[in-house]
């Protein structure tokens, strides 16, 4: 019997493969690190409020940051400019490959995903409504601190994947109900005729459900297309297989319609590399109807090898999202976000077991997806990792003193970011996407309000130790975000 179900499984394995492949051919669209601790800190101050001294420390500090990396990058254009004028067909240089951002030519990007990209509010010791952690939102904040104009917007869904966002699954204008289902949510209006998959059974009050965005294109064609997927999926080899890499194909294709249509700078395929749960990975669920094809325990069961040992603990729950991630770069991504890896230096860069670490990487041939990097990554200046051990719940949304998590014992979190933790997320975002140091960026005051929405506070001190932890992880490892030859987004011809 037990015989029978595997065989059944793995043919229901291949079936998926081929109805994936066939609906993505199927689809029609008309560095330098910056010797941050060789750099003099002035903490001459004299305002008697500590917290406006730090605020202003950490601006000089971010002001003599870009000023090295600008004076170190002008001496590596020379030097390039020099060596592509004996080479034929060399690239252009970087100046005229720059990507200029001005209030005439805003970044435009489009944020697919779930709860991990709109974030879900802190629970409310007053009963008053708390701001989302909104991350597409907190990277508009900080970039437009640096004078970067950014245009963002949502195709969000609590709980489910991006299966169910593709294109070729939510067509313009369906009216059939057998197929799909009209959205009307809290920052949806009904009027936006936005629809989604008809099997989807629930719609997250938060959410921001409008897969017609990608196409419709409001705002002119979009620079960046963020995918974030399921925040188990990309541990589970069969769901990437069949769900996570025909996903990206597919938008991908989306992408280069796009960039054919519309202008000659391609549009990104940035994909967002996701944390890992408090304490590790937890028993699978079916997963929210109609945003899998299969229950996720399946999808394990029919993976080769065993699951369980992927994500025993955090740390190698860690390693196997963070490979995950990166291996979209091999069917149609173009940058990896690393906001998975900035957490695990947050909280202290536990160690990667290396029954763990063997097990995750002969998924993929037995090579590791990360292979440039050292890992654990380690922040350069050991003051900035104030997360260790149960300091590591604060990164995490606290859902009250009612709720009993499964993610850990006498505590009251969940899997989502706190305000902090979705900080540290849009300063990732920023340094890889801009190609810029995050030191020196505003930092959220609860009053402020980003399109509509208020974002959270985050303590100053948080703030500079996320800052400089997202500099680290991001400003060394440059090449490894962008794959291949791909340049940044300042560079994009």
């Amino acid at each position: 019997m037990a015989k029978f179900i595997e065989q059944r499984h793995r043919v229901t394995l291949l079936l998926l493969l081929a109805a994936s492949a066939a609906c993505v051919g199927s689809i029609e669209f008309e560095s330098s690190s910056v010797g941050v601790g060789e750099l003099a800190r002035d903490d001459e101050c004299s305002s008697s409020d500590p917290a406006e001294c730090t605020f202003n420390a950490l601006q000089r500090r971010g002001a003599a940051v870009r000023e090295h990396a600008a004076a170190a990058a002008a001496a590596a254009g020379t030097a390039e400019e020099g060596a592509s004028a004996k080479a034929a067909g060399a690239r252009r240089t970087d100046a005229q490959h720059r990507w200029d951002p001005s209030p005439d030519e805003p970044l435009k990007i489009l944020f697919v995903g779930n709860s991990f990209t709109y974030g879900p509010p802190e629970h409310s010791s007053d009963g008053q409504q708390q701001p989302l952690h909104n991350l597409p939102r907190m990277l508009k904040f900080i970039a437009e601190s640096m004078g970067h104009q950014v245009v963002q917007e949502e195709d969000t869904l609590g709980a489910c994947t991006l299966h169910a966002h593709r294109p070729s699954q939510n067509p313009e204008a369906c009216t059939d109900p057998a197929f799909c289902q009209p959205i009307e949510l809290i920052r949806v209006n009904r009027s936006l005729e936005c629809t989604g998959p008809a099997a989807i059974t629930k719609l997250a009050s938060n959410s921001s459900f409008c897969p017609q965005r990608l196409l419709r294109s409001d705002y002119g064609t979009w620079d960046v297309i963020v995918l974030q997927d399921h925040s188990n999926l990309p541990t589970i080899e069969a769901a990437r297989r069949t769900m996570y890499y025909p996903a990206i194909r597919e938008y991908a294709a989306a992408a280069k319609r796009l960039k054919a249509k519309a202008r000659k700078r391609k549009t990104l395929i940035a994909l967002y590399m996701t944390w890992s749960y408090y304490d590790g990975g937890i028993p699978l669920n079916r997963g929210l109807t109609g945003c899998w094809p299969m229950p996720m325990k399946h999808l394990a069961y029919i993976s080769p090898g065993r699951y369980g040992p992927t994500v025993r603990d955090q740390a190698c729950q860690a390693y196997s999202l963070a490979s995950g991630a990166a291996s979209g770069l091999r069917f149609g991504g173009d940058v990896l976000v690393p906001a998975g890896l900035a957490w695990q230096v947050a909280r202290g860069s536990p160690a990667i077991p290396g029954e763990c670490k063997r097990t995750i990487d002969e998924q993929y041939g037995g090579y590791p997806q990360l292979s440039a990097l050292k890992l654990p990554l380690r922040a350069s200046n050991e003051s900035a990792v104030r997360w260790r051990g149960k300091d590591g719940m604060k990164l995490y949304r606290d859902k009250g003193p009612k709720y009993k998590s499964p993610y850990c014992e006498d505590c009251a979190i969940d899997l989502h970011a706190s305000a902090a933790g979705m900080y540290l997320n849009a300063l990732v975002f920023y340094a890889t996407l801009f190609k810029r140091s995050p030191l020196g960026v505003a930092v959220p005051d609860g009053v402020t309000v980003v399109d509509g929405l208020v974002l959270p506070k985050v303590s100053l001190e948080d703030a500079e130790a996320l800052q400089q932890i997202a500099h680290d992880v991001v400003m060394g490892n440059m090449d490894t975000w962008w794959k291949g030859d791909q340049q940044p987004m300042d560079q994009q011809p």
